[in-house]
């Protein structure tokens, strides 16, 4: 992910406060900007008008300052104010910075289907990204949900894509979910599926779930986690 920029300016006050507004001003915020003279009113009308939120900002006091004795003598009060912005974390970025960091050459493009967000890649390099049954791209995709999860509060499932992978995995999923329920109900045994992720798991039991001639179960844990497709009576 890109290094946050930090931009930050020192300037002198009477009091601290007037140190912290001309810090600020420095910054960009207008001078007519300034309500109330408390350093919490000075903080909020300085993020609201950087468009920051609090937390990107850091101020520190230098120095209190001193009045002096009848006005001689004093010292100025210095404030040092720091703006982090807040880093990039957009899911299309997060999907890019791991392929990069992977060594591979591809574009992303964003598609919203219904309530996830599509990231597809575009690459010559599909094999690598894929993986065993999708376990690289499983793997990929859980850490953009993580990363998105942990800097965002919204909530919205991310589905990582590639050469129309998703759709290609789903439509074989489906034919042999069919092909289990046939044996299944051919020989009146169970018939139980290689382990899966939690995604295929899922396809397999809602492809089957309105056919009222077999059941389906997971067994098992883990990586080793399968669909087990059994005859409805057994």
């Amino acid at each position: 992910m890109p290094i946050p920029q930090i931009q930050a300016a020192e300037a002198d006050g009477l009091t601290k406060e007037e140190a912290m507004r001309a810090a600020f001003e420095e910054l960009g915020v207008p001078p007519d900007a300034w309500e109330g003279d408390s350093p919490d009113d000075i903080r909020r009308v300085a993020t609201a008008a950087l468009e920051l939120d609090p937390s990107e900002v850091t101020i520190r006091v230098l120095s209190e300052g001193t009045k002096g004795l009848l006005g001689l003598g004093g010292k100025s009060a210095r404030v040092r104010v720091s703006l982090q912005e807040a880093p990039d974390t957009s899911p299309a970025d997060i999907l890019r910075d791991i392929i990069d960091l992977m060594g591979i050459d591809a574009e992303v493009e964003t598609e919203v289907r219904e309530d996830e967000l599509y990231l597809n890649i575009d690459t010559d390099d599909v094999a690598i990204l894929i993986g065993r049954h999708g376990t690289t791209l499983d793997a990929i995709q859980y850490l953009v949900n993580s990363a998105v999860s942990k800097a965002s509060d919204v909530r919205q499932r991310i589905v990582v894509n590639a050469a129309e992978y998703r759709e290609k995995r789903e439509d074989m999923l489906v034919e042999m979910a069919h092909q289990a329920a046939r044996r299944a109900r051919a020989t009146g045994r169970e018939v139980p599926l290689e382990p899966m992720s939690p995604r295929d798991r899922r396809i397999v039991h809602m492809t089957l779930r309105d056919d009222e001639d077999v059941r389906t179960f997971s067994r098992d844990e883990g990586r080793f986690r399968a669909v087990v497709v059994a005859p409805s009576d057994s």
